[in-house]
């Protein structure tokens, strides 16, 4: 088999790669182009077969949780403010699209009354859903 076969196979999954994005088939592209230097240099099948099988295992057991963390540290959780308490800082009232009430950790959020019931400012709420950044709220007690 030609060496350029191996450069096939790793172009191969690097499409396969930039397609899925789960950092598994970027480590068989690495293993691909180790397999053409494997070639290159005149192994036979047999050696740059296992080079690509454990030059990309390699890579995907040692590396990928790395590029993993990595990709992933940005992430946060997003805040559950469902079943918490809010004081409404300006009515609520579906009819007009209008109410904001602020969480214990501060923030406000624009809010819609559960039950359709207008709510004046000041009152103390709970949180029973959430609609993107719109808080579904009831008085407390209901």
């Amino acid at each position: 088999m030609s060496p350029l076969a191996w450069l096939v196979v790793a172009a191969v999954m690097a499409v396969i790669e930039v397609a899925s994005l789960g950092l598994i088939t970027v480590w068989f592209v690495v293993g691909g182009l180790a397999a053409f230097v494997a070639g290159e240099l005149g192994a036979d099948l047999f050696v740059q077969t296992a080079v690509f099988l454990a030059v990309s295992l390699l890579c995907l057991i040692l590396l990928r949780p790395v590029f993993v963390k990595y990709r992933d540290r940005g992430k946060r959780a997003e805040p559950t403010v469902v079943g918490s308490h809010a004081v409404v800082r300006e009515p609520v009232d579906n009819a007009l699209m209008t109410g904001r009430v602020e969480t214990p950790d501060h923030m406000t959020w624009a809010a819609r009354s559960a039950d359709g019931a207008p709510i004046p400012a000041g009152e103390n709420v709970e949180v029973v859903g959430r609609e993107s950044v719109t808080l579904i709220v009831e008085r407390r007690g209901q």
